[in-house]
């Protein structure tokens, strides 16, 4: 039997259960990896997010509000005359939690 692959499995799921909160911060963990190694900073739209984690939009949308109000998370926002813009969002790299959170997946992976 073949490990599963790194980029379809999400670990922090194994320890901490299958939660809308625990797939979309890990989706937005692996884009904070995403932009240490490529060294510059990178937006994902949560549209996509929330499509990636197989959760709903509404649902998502509630733990995005949770996470920008406790200022895990920083939102770009985008100009536009379209009556639902697009969410740009990627953690807030600069809060002391993110920082610890990214030291303790980058664990973790090493571990699953």
């Amino acid at each position: 039997m073949s490990p599963p692959s790194r980029k379809s499995s999400f670990y922090l799921t194994k320890l901490f259960g299958s939660s809308v909160n625990i797939k979309i911060l890990e989706i937005l963990l692996r884009n904070a990896l995403e932009e240490q190694i490529e060294g510059k900073t990178l937006w994902r739209n949560f549209s996509n997010i929330a499509s990636q984690a197989k959760v709903a939009k509404s649902s998502g949308k509630r733990i995005l509000d949770q996470l920008l109000q406790n200022d895990f998370v920083e939102e770009k926002i985008i100009e536009t005359h379209a009556q639902s813009p697009p969410r740009m969002v990627r953690l807030n790299s600069e809060h002391l939690a993110v920082v610890e959170l990214i030291f303790f997946f980058k664990k973790v992976r090493g571990f699953l």
